[in-house]
This record gives structure tokens, C-alpha cells and sequence, in this order.
């Protein structure tokens, strides 16, 4: 590591701190606050970059080896994030280095294919599906184990205590949970999903024996997680991990000195290849174990793509249940038939009207406004995901859907422009 790489990590540690504690962040993480608790209809939003935004607008790295370009780049994200995309995106006040750790593979002869769509993502994949018969194959699933990598942890670690020596304290810590990995997701990889919803007809219990094994994999692992002390909270802005939300709370604490357990914390569980089964079937094969998951967390979001407004009835046993993912593929209407007042809809925009061939503000208002006037009695927060053809000549719809919806939702506080805004001089 050179006194380059250092002068040059300092510096986007300075203006990484410097919007971290800055007014417009601190009017966000109250506009969060007051939303999460169910305190006030503050509608919060955040766009996520799933296309060749960042990689489009971010400056080249200048790091000269790979510790010091994996801190570069995490800087730089929030830092392009921040003057580029004025939405309700939370720099936290501390950084958190997570765990380096290698994760066991749950079948060996498991295999995913990733397919470039063009635009420069490969987020479509394909398996190998190993499990042919789950009775004849089941010999084939191994017990997941965790390895760390201490020695790597320290090193990244230390450097982000260089970067960041009296701008922002730095902690090590795992603010995801090996408690929320999907059980569904794995069924199909290992399966495919026509096999495993055919087996659900035909073979039942054996598709009961599969989901009982991958979750009591993740009750195990989420177990051993929690055992080494590994686990950090995740509720103080982008440490979350649900599906593009916010977790910003202060409703979810521990004592200083003690040591962090997962029921301290926010949990996300999801079940997206298990959109086409009934809810029936979701309640016999699913949710005893969402159930027993759940338990593990104080507060919990589910969803990610699949429609719920089927599943709320069954969703709402769910200990902790605080928001939901609202997909394009929810009735909103039925919705609010199923869902109590009292759970969030993190409600996530048809993504091509952002990012599509064509953008026209009018019917972006319109389709956000739908949403408003539908679930006026529920707390509403946007989250635009799925956004994989979003590219950095965009980003002049970038600033007009940030514009709109403050507009629509009558809330401009935590824009870069509001203001009551005091203290932050540059802007992009």
C-alpha cells in the first residue's frame, strides 16, 4: 500500500464523512425514522442501480491493490450515489467492514450459468438442477459450513481505520443473517421450479424433508453466526439487507459492551420462486418455517418479487412483520382487503418507466399516484429495483423522478436541495 493509495482514501473518506453527518442526511435518517416506527407518513424513497449507472458516472479506480480498490469502489458508490441520485439514500455514521468468510456449497454437483443480457448485468442464470428425485438424491445435500478469514477482515479493517482515523469510528460486523437466506430460491436452483411444484402435488413429503433440511441449514448457520459474536446492528441506513429498504430505526438497540444477538435486529425473509403455488400450499410447505425463522429477529420485512396480496393472512403471523415488498404483480387493491394498517408497503415502482427506451414524466405521476391514492391509509415507501437498463445518460430522469415524487408526496426534506438545509456548500 502506497502513500497514494492512502492520500486517495483519505480523501473520499473526508467527503464520505462529510455527507454522513451532514444536515441532509440527518433530516433522511428522521424521515426514515419516523416512517419505520409508524409515526408519521413521511414516504421515503431509494433508487437502486441494478444496470451500468454507477460503472457509467464513477471516476476509474486508482488503487494499486485489491484491499485498497475494494474500499475505493465502496467509497466512490456512496459518493456517486450521493450527488447523482437525490432520493433518501442513508450514508451511515460509522463504517462496518463485514466478515470475510467462505461459505460450503449445500450440493457440490450444484452448477449456475450466468447470462450476459447485453447491457453489460448478468443477473439471468440458469442451473444445473442435481436433484432429479429428492428420495433418490437427497444423499447429495451437505450441511453448509462457514470458514473465516480473520487475518483478511484485520487487514481491511485496519485500512478503513487509516481511511477513516478521525472522520468516522469503523467497526467490524455482519449486519446481513445467514437466518434469512431463502429456502424457496434453493429448492429451485437444486430442483428447477416446475419440478419442485410438480413434486409438491405428487411427492409432498419429500418436498417437506427438503425445505425442513435447508432450513434448519440456515437456523444452524445463523446460530453459528450469533456463537462467534460475528453479528452487528443493521439499523442505522445502508447496512440493511430487504430488498432495497431502509431498516433505519431506533427501535432496535443493544447496551453498549453487549453483545449482539439477532433478535436485536431486522430480519428479511422471502420466497419469490414461490409465486405460482396457492396460498394454501405456501402455508403447508412454507410457512412453518418462515415461522420459526421470523423468531430470530424483532423486527421483520418479507418479499422481494413475489405478489402478497394472497399471502397477507398467512404473512401477519409472522412475529415482528413491519413491511412487505409491493411488487408490479400485487393487486393493490386486494391488498388493502389483506394487509393491517400497520404494515409497510415497500412499494417498488414498474421499473421501465424509469429506465426504459422512452421516460414521460406524466406517466411516471400517474403510476406513483395510483399507488398514493390506493394506500392512503398505509404507510408507502418507493423503492425502484429491477432497474437493469438504467445508464448514466439517464440521469436527468434520475433527478426529475427524484423531483416528483417529493412533489407528490408533499415531503422535499433530505433533498441535497431543500432549504432547510444548512452547512453543505457543494452540491454536484
Amino acid at each position: 500500500m502506497t502513500n497514494k493509495d492512502i492520500d486517495r482514501l483519505r480523501n473520499l473518506a473526508g467527503k464520505y464523512a462529510e455527507y454522513a453527518c451532514g444536515n441532509t442526511m440527518a433530516q433522511r435518517r428522521e424521515k426514515w425514522r419516523l416512517h419505520n416506527r409508524l409515526e408519521q407518513r413521511t414516504f421515503p424513497f431509494h433508487i437502486e442501480d441494478n444496470g451500468s449507472y454507477f460503472h457509467d458516472l464513477m471516476p476509474t479506480l486508482q488503487g494499486e491493490d485489491e484491499d485498497c480498490r475494494a474500499l475505493e469502489d465502496r467509497l466512490l458508490q456512496a459518493l456517486v450515489a450521493y450527488e447523482t441520485i437525490d432520493d433518501d439514500r442513508i450514508i451511515p455514521d460509522r463504517f462496518v467492514i463485514d466478515w470475510c468468510a467462505s461459505l460450503s456449497a449445500v450440493c457440490d454437483e450444484l452448477a449456475l450459468t450466468r447470462a450476459d443480457n447485453g447491457h453489460g448485468s448478468s443477473l439471468g442464470y440458469t442451473t444445473n438442477t442435481p436433484i432429479k428425485d429428492i428420495d433418490a438424491d437427497f444423499g447429495k445435500l451437505r450441511k453448509r459450513t462457514l470458514t473465516l478469514d480473520r487475518d483478511k477482515t484485520e487487514r481491511r479493517a485496519a485500512l478503513a481505520r487509516q481511511a477513516f482515523a478521525g472522520l468516522l469510528p469503523v467497526d467490524v460486523g455482519r449486519p446481513g443473517s445467514r437466518y434469512s437466506d431463502g429456502i424457496a430460491n434453493k429448492a429451485v436452483h437444486l430442483m428447477g421450479m416446475q419440478e419442485l411444484y410438480l413434486q409438491m402435488a405428487m411427492n409432498p413429503e419429500a418436498v417437506h424433508r427438503l425445505f425442513t433440511f435447508l432450513a434448519e441449514d440456515n437456523l444452524a448457520l445463523g446460530q453459528w453466526e450469533e456463537d462467534q459474536n460475528l453479528l452487528t446492528l443493521n439499523h442505522d441506513g445502508n447496512h440493511g439487507y430487504c430488498s432495497g429498504s431502509s431498516l433505519f430505526s431506533d427501535e432496535t438497540a443493544v447496551a453498549a459492551g453487549l453483545q449482539v444477538a439477532s433478535t436485536d435486529r431486522y430480519g428479511y425473509l422471502e420466497a419469490q420462486e414461490a409465486s405460482g403455488i396457492s396460498a394454501g400450499m405456501f402455508d403447508e410447505f412454507l410457512m412453518p418455517h418462515f415461522a420459526r425463522l421470523a423468531a430470530k429477529f424483532k423486527l421483520l420485512m418479507f418479499g422481494c418479487c413475489e405478489p402478497v396480496h394472497n399471502l397477507m393472512p398467512l404473512l401477519q403471523r409472522l412475529p415482528g412483520l413491519r413491511k412487505v415488498s409491493v411488487t408490479p404483480w400485487c393487486d393493490l387493491r386486494k391488498l388493502t382487503t389483506t394487509c393491517r394498517k400497520d404494515v409497510i408497503w415497500c412499494r417498488k415502482p414498474i421499473p421501465l418507466k424509469l429506465c426504459g427506451e422512452t421516460f414521460s414524466e406524466d406517466d411516471l405521476r400517474s403510476h406513483l399516484q395510483e399507488t398514493l391514492d390506493i394506500g392512503q391509509d398505509y404507510f408507502i415507501e418507493f423503492v425502484y429495483r429491477d432497474t437493469c437498463l438504467l445508464s448514466g445518460n439517464m440521469q436527468d430522469r434520475i433527478a426529475q423522478t427524484c423531483r416528483i415524487i417529493r412533489q407528490l408526496t408533499g415531503h422535499p426534506e433530505g433533498s441535497r436541495g431543500n432549504p432547510t438545509v444548512q452547512g453543505e456548500t457543494k452540491q454536484p
